[in-house]
């Protein structure tokens, strides 16, 4: 279950069929619109792509950060071309490598926008929030330290842009503050984001101490010479967070439109991204 979806049941269950209430802070009062989108009967806007027919690499990595092999997924425009750049991506709670091929389709939305651009994803773990945890594995280092250069290694590209949805989208912000001489380009799908220790979902930090470790509100002027891109739904719990840490990054893009936390609303963003990747590496 993703960490949206935790805290809107628990809010439904408390607030009754004729309210939800906020139950952390950042999260916002959303009334019927909430409990219609969990039932199933009001949705995100969608958007869909053909399919270009990229075929797909896969593999294993070895990674002494997540003390195990971790799987990954490219693909790349067919064709001699030189690459732009690549993006990398970054899955949500509960998900895995596949997310950005089999659910947005990233790649296919790449293809259709004509963009020259790699796509590459690598398991990070179900709840890992892409940094180190207490039992020493440690994602955020094999984001930046063995898969990226494996994948501009294995590219033959330089530049990356970083796109990650939920707790990917915090994932790519925390590495875009740590490395933002790395990555010139973060984009941030409905960022799980959390203001402060307390309000941050169960298993996202291992206690206060880790969230202050980890804590991209604090960092977010370290954006300030990146490219980037957040975009959130208006429906989307964790939308007041968000508005809060684009308050911090004066430069960012910033999207908020009709939409919920869900695979439909990041499908309908896609393009805009992919747009705002390209102009955005290519302008370095």
């Amino acid at each position: 279950m993703t960490e949206a979806r935790r805290l809107s049941r628990r809010a439904f269950l408390l607030g009754g069929a004729g309210l939800v209430g906020a139950v952390a802070a950042g999260t916002e009062l959303v009334g019927t619109d909430r409990v219609l989108h969990e039932v199933g009967l009001r949705g995100s806007p969608d958007h869909h792509v053909p399919a270009s027919g990229w075929p797909l690499q896969t593999g294993l990595l070895a990674s002494k950060e997540m003390r195990r092999h971790v799987r990954w997924v490219m693909a790349r425009p067919t064709g001699a071309k030189p690459l732009d750049g690549v993006i990398v991506c970054l899955h949500g709670h509960g998900n895995d490598v596949r997310f950005a091929f089999d659910t947005v389709r990233l790649h296919d939305v790449v293809a259709d926008v004509g963009a020259d651009l790699a796509v590459a994803s690598v398991d990070g773990g179900a709840s890992s929030y892409w940094h180190k945890r207490a039992d020493g594995t440690d994602s955020g280092a094999m984001l930046t330290e063995e898969f990226v250069p494996f994948v501009q290694q294995h590219l033959a590209v330089e530049p990356v842009a970083l796109l990650g949805w939920s707790m990917g989208g915090y994932g790519a912000l925390l590495a875009g503050e740590r490395h933002p001489d790395r990555f010139p380009v973060i984009i941030g799908s409905s960022p799980a984001l959390f203001p402060r220790a307390a309000d941050a979902a169960p298993g996202s930090f291992d206690g206060a101490a880790d969230y202050a470790a980890n804590d991209v509100f604090a960092g977010a002027g370290r954006l300030k010479t990146s490219a980037v891109r957040i975009d959130c739904g208006t429906r989307d719990p964790f939308v007041r967070a968000v508005r809060a840490f684009v308050r911090k990054v004066p430069k960012a893009t910033a999207s908020f439109s009709r939409g919920h936390h869900d695979a439909a609303f990041w499908r309908s963003v896609a393009p805009a991204q992919v747009r705002f990747a390209q102009d955005s590496l290519t302008s370095r």
